[in-house]
């Protein structure tokens, strides 16, 4: 058995598209023993920050702008460059994947790394990883339908699985654990006029030309119907600097004082460590001016706004009782 991790991503223009790769890439080299990337030609100087890393191997590639507006075909074609490349150098072992708008924490690499265990043990030979979709800003993410819950980010070497369509998942894989370690994806998160140009391109990907304007409105319509959650829990380091630049806040100040009822205990010491306050008080008996997950009287007939128990996508799985007390803390502006 072959618990080792092997990276792999692929890039073109990240420069030119305000694409956080760096801080990718830095998170997907620490995490991995090496890493694979599919580097597409760009026009921006991409290739000269990408070449600063260590453990990373790059694949000089050329896009076929044939399969622009084929369903995003190019992207999953230069994702298989990059996982050939990878295969033909390691044939066992577990291939972790990351498109250059995502991150994993630090925190979560023990956990990776248990989920891979867990998986070999059960006999699955792909990792299904939930996700934070940050939009706009880094201090919410978007929760609406059509937005994907979870997503196939790891996947067993010797096996038949590839990268499919946009790139957004793969295929051929047999069985396939859920972990509940999340992927950031900030890819919504640049520079206004970047963001478009952005969007634009990747409509241009999956589109073809004549159908451009159609699905660039029905996207903008789509955009400004996006449900969200606040956000004030940890961000990768790597986002440190990307984030203060940008204006938003990478770590909230501590409250003085946080008053939670939680009579099912569903406070454990992991997140009763992380809440920043300078005085944590857990009660057992309800108070009316505590946080609490459990429901009242009012919001029962009606009233008041509730935690949703997952993502709006009809194949979301529901958030853990711990992950909604995070985001109750969070809609009050306390940071875990």
């Amino acid at each position: 058995m072959n618990t080792t991790l092997y990276g792999l991503t692929l890039l073109r223009n990240g420069l030119k598209y305000d694409y956080p790769f760096k801080e990718c890439l830095a998170a997907l080299t620490d995490l991995c023993e090496q890493s694979f990337i599919a580097l597409g030609d760009s026009e921006d100087g991409t290739e000269k920050e990408v070449q600063k890393f260590e453990n990373l191997t790059i694949i000089p590639t050329t896009w076929d702008m044939s399969l622009m507006g084929d369903g995003g075909k190019i992207l999953s074609q230069q994702t298989n460059v990059a996982l050939e490349a990878l295969r033909k150098e390691y044939k066992t072992g577990w291939g972790f994947y990351l498109q250059t708008d995502e991150l994993i924490h630090e925190k979560d690499f023990d956990q990776i790394k248990k989920d891979i265990l867990a998986a070999e043990a059960n006999g699955c030979d792909a990792i299904r990883f939930r996700y934070f979709h940050f939009w706009l800003n880094h201090n919410q993410i978007a929760i609406s339908k059509r937005w994907y819950p979870q997503e196939i980010r790891a996947i067993k070497l010797d096996s038949n699985i590839t990268s499919h369509g946009d790139a957004q998942g793969f295929i051929g894989q047999q069985k396939v654990y859920e972990s509940d370690v999340h992927i950031f994806h900030y890819g919504h998160v640049r520079d206004e006029e970047k963001r478009e140009a952005k969007q634009e391109l990747l409509i241009k990907m999956i589109r073809p030309d004549e159908k451009f304007k159609k699905y660039k409105t029905r996207e903008e319509k789509a955009f400004k119907k996006t449900e969200t959650l606040p956000y004030y829990g940890p961000h990768p380091k790597w986002m440190k600097e990307r984030i203060t630049k940008f204006g938003d806040i990478f770590e909230m100040p501590e409250k003085e004082h946080v008053l939670i009822y939680d009579p099912r205990g569903i406070i454990d010491e992991d997140l009763k460590a992380r809440i920043r306050t300078k005085k944590l008080e857990i009660i057992k008996k309800d108070q009316r001016e505590a946080l609490s997950l459990e429901p009242t009287f009012l919001e029962g007939l009606g009233f008041g706004k509730r935690i949703p128990q997952g993502m709006k996508s009809p194949i979301a799985r529901a958030w853990s009782e711990k992950q909604r007390m995070e985001f109750l803390l969070w809609s009050k502006g306390i940071s875990t």
